[in-house]
């Protein structure tokens, strides 16, 4: 005959698997049928508080669902479509500008066409000028000290 059961015997006896001996021994012994039955009360007061919480989340799912956000009005939404309709009107247009009406204040096409190619043959002969140096500009001070050979 067994003492008493171990934790093992008592967790099979809760699973309806005990074997024969430990089923005799829970009959005969009133401390194990004890044991036993507190485990099985702990077990059953822990499963009824899983499914009072599992049913609270689960109102509070079914609560957030059932709560519709208000839906935008009419006027707000088309305020918004139309503000972003003139937002990509004037993006294409800062593109399309620049090369149109190069910054001439006089309106005229011609006088624009010539400002641009003045602005042009300035910024080239700009360029012309450093690309031609023999040495940095910040070296140019000592470039006069040395005697050039002739």
């Amino acid at each position: 005959m067994i003492a008493h059961l171990s934790a093992e015997q008592l967790a099979e006896c809760i699973l309806g698997q005990p074997d024969a001996e430990v089923a005799r021994h829970v009959e005969h012994c009133s401390p194990c049928r004890a044991e036993l039955m507190q485990f099985r009360e702990a077990l059953g007061e822990f499963r009824g508080a899983v499914r009072g919480w599992s049913e609270e989340q689960a109102s509070a799912v079914l609560a957030d669902a059932a709560a519709v956000p208000e839906p935008r009005s009419f006027r707000a939404s088309h305020q918004l479509a139309w503000a972003l309709l003139i937002a990509a009107v004037f993006f294409i247009a800062s593109f399309i500008a620049p090369g149109r009406w190069g910054g001439n204040a006089g309106g005229s096409a011609g006088g624009s066409a010539g400002y641009r190619a003045g602005n042009d043959a300035l910024l080239l002969n700009q360029v012309d000028a450093q690309v031609s140096r023999t040495a940095p500009s910040s070296m140019e001070p000592l470039m006069k000290l040395v005697v050039e050979k002739q």
